[in-house]
């Protein structure tokens, strides 16, 4: 099992990566033109989207891989209704809601978004990635249920992201208007979409099949269905409300900083996010066939390995913060923030020892518990947001984030080893920890002056540390993946 999670798994790490690659210079790039203020007024419409999207998925991408796999192994007509069923919704919702934004946007500017101007257009156009995020996450969705990431990857990243990269590069050459990304983005994901559904169609299942009998879902599709949807919704709100206190409280610049920051720190988190994709439906499974023991394993092992990988790389990022920031706003005046990147990336390391804590939450049998979790979130970050109103500053949105993602993760880890009696601390993890303190210490610290061979050596010493030290369970694990039947 843990050799199929890894195996796919690469998969989505190497696009992750691509995709990070280029994006995060691609990112660099664009900023540098049009300004943090104009990427502020971005960013807050592209969260104005992927909050519709998420209200409007009503937990479909999860529906999906918990039946799906099921379905097309024992009952493929139970399969296609479900299918037929979320088709019919995505088609519906989204036609109206793209009618509901043509008349509203310009009512939504004044009345909601009125510290930011001349919203209305970019809002409306960002908007068009409401339905397009929608079907995207349910054929997403289909490819993992049937353990297919690889062609996820190929088309969303190695397909897409160059052909963005290449328009936004010839376009930006001669014009500094945002509205042509978001173009050049609407373009590059409608065309992602359209290829990821002929392909699944083509090979695996007929996305619109002929029924002749009423569609009928089975009624713990249905409960599933909306216990994942109140969560999402409620998690939604744990999780971006700050973010969009940001967009709508204080300047976009404030929200452009603070997206460079999720941006930077974010890069220790794509293992993560990869290895949940593949690994949640494999949790489905074990659970659902009462194999808690090897859950148990698998848990500890994997996130071992994503530790191993992913906190060196935080390790390398804090030692060239103040470089990093710097190649965002060459003025230097983004530097100021760096002690904010610490805080955050402080919080992301504690998350990654949690490992697949969350995933593991809603696919096995935790959803009530999860919800519990991000309830209280909300409520807090509600009054803690009344609180601060007054004196909301961009340091006070960034320890609330690290606050309430800890918060979250320590919570996530007592129902676990609660209720299914597992925990991702190894004794290597732990070896791990022991190793990692003193080096996040020392990168944070210590300030150099850095010079072109010390962005090659430092973090090439620091990965050799990691490999040294445990060097016989990184090779125990290639020789299981690579070479072992």
């Amino acid at each position: 099992m843990l050799k199929l999670i890894i195996r796919q798994a690469n998969w989505a790490i190497m696009g992750s990566f691509f995709g990070f690659l280029v994006g995060f210079f691609l990112k660099i790039y664009l900023i540098d033109i049009v300004g943090v203020y104009v990427w502020g007024k971005y960013i807050s419409a592209h969260l104005f989207a992927t909050t519709i999207s998420t209200l409007l998925s009503v937990g479909i991408p999860l529906v999906v891989m918990k039946f799906i796999p099921t379905y097309i192994k024992i009952d493929r007509d139970n399969a296609n209704l479900l299918i037929s069923k979320i088709l019919r919704y995505l088609f519906g919702v989204s036609f109206l809601f793209i009618l509901f934004m043509l008349f509203s946007s310009s009512f939504l500017d004044r009345i909601v978004y009125s510290n930011i101007d001349n919203f209305s257009l970019i809002l409306l156009l960002c908007s068009i990635h409401v339905p397009i995020a929608l079907f995207t996450e349910f054929i997403v969705s289909l490819y993992r249920s049937v353990f297919k990431i690889k062609e996820v990857i190929i088309v969303g990243n190695f397909l897409s992201v160059p052909i963005r990269a290449i328009f936004t590069l010839l376009i930006f050459q001669y014009t500094q208007n945002i509205l042509y990304f978001i173009a050049i983005e609407i373009f590059t994901s409608s065309l992602s979409l359209f290829v990821l559904f002929y392909l699944f169609n083509k090979n695996e299942i007929n996305l619109f099949p002929k029924i002749s009998k009423s569609i009928f879902l089975q009624k713990n599709v249905i409960n599933y269905g909306k216990k994942v949807y109140f969560n999402s919704i409620v998690t939604l709100l744990s999780n971006k409300s700050l973010v969009l206190i940001i967009s709508i409280m204080l300047t976009p610049d404030n929200l452009g900083i603070f997206s460079i920051l999720l941006t930077i720190t974010g890069v220790c988190m794509f293992i993560h996010k990869n290895i949940n994709k593949i690994f949640a439906p494999v949790i489905s499974k074990l659970f659902n066939d009462n194999n808690i023991n090897e859950l148990d394993v698998l848990y500890k092992r994997i996130t071992f390995i994503l530790n191993f990988f992913s906190i060196p790389l935080s390790i390398i990022i804090m030692c060239f913060a103040k470089d990093i920031l710097l190649l965002y706003d060459s003025d230097g005046e983004i530097v100021a923030y760096a002690s904010c990147l610490y805080v955050i990336m402080g919080a992301r390391i504690i998350s990654l020892l949690a490992g697949s804590s969350g995933t593991m939450m809603l696919m096995a049998g935790l959803e009530k518990k999860e919800l519990v979790i991000q309830i209280i979130k909300a409520i807090f970050i509600i009054v803690l947001f009344i609180v601060f109103l007054k004196d909301y500053t961009l340091f006070t949105v960034v320890i609330l984030f690290s606050l309430f993602l800890l918060f979250v993760n320590f919570s996530e880890l007592f129902f676990i080893s609660r209720h299914l009696k597992i925990s991702p601390f190894s004794r290597d993890l732990i070896t791990l920890i022991i190793v990692s303190i003193p080096l996040i210490y020392f990168s944070i610290t210590h300030q150099f002056i850095f010079t072109t061979y010390h962005y090659f050596i430092i973090p090439i010493t620091i990965y050799l540390i990691y490999i040294l030290m445990f060097y016989k369970q990184i090779n125990t694990f290639i020789r299981e993946v690579m070479f072992d039947k």
